[in-house]
């Protein structure tokens, strides 16, 4: 029974890494082997990573993603995938009717993420922001549709501020 509650606490602890694999991806550095291919959700999502983190625009267009313009700064970037579902029609709500990234068979991947300098060894001073990843098979290969923060509006997908060049 103690074992229990301690790993209870542990696990509710305040800012604590989500229980998943965490991924680091920078200018000279990657924990996937798949950047760049679009065979899988995974492997997209580990893309669109690279392509922020990098400022790599052409790594975001390979993938279906919307470049951000400007591109921000490189700086190595930590996350982890809590949960990926696919979208079912039921959960279709009528404010959501219309968005064209939310539709039956997409898939949503949520994802902490949090960024810091290219030469720091982790992120670990850093806060984790929540990012959502909307995609979509197209032929055999993986689509990002859209990518947002959660309070982000409907409309066009935003910069997490992991993401967002810093005035240091």
């Amino acid at each position: 029974m103690r074992v229990v509650s301690v790993l209870l606490v542990w696990l509710l602890s305040a800012g604590a890494v989500p229980a998943a694999e965490l991924q680091r991806v920078g200018q000279r550095v990657a924990t996937s082997t798949c950047i760049g291919d679009a065979s899988t959700t995974r492997c997209t999502v580990d893309t669109l990573m690279a392509c922020l983190a990098r400022a790599t625009r052409s790594l975001c267009l390979r993938i279906g993603a919307e470049p951000p313009d400007p591109m921000p700064e490189p700086r190595a970037v930590e996350y982890v995938v809590e949960r990926e579902s696919v979208i079912r029609a039921d959960e279709i709500t009528d404010d959501l009717r219309d968005v064209a990234w939310f539709k039956p068979g997409y898939t949503l991947m949520e994802i902490q993420v949090r960024s810091c300098s290219n030469e720091a060894s982790d992120c670990d001073s850093e806060t984790w922001e929540d990012l959502q990843v909307y995609l979509r098979l197209q032929g055999a290969v993986w689509r990002i549709v859209h990518w947002r923060a959660p309070g982000d509006p409907d409309d066009e997908p935003m910069v997490p501020e992991a993401f967002r060049p810093r005035s240091e």
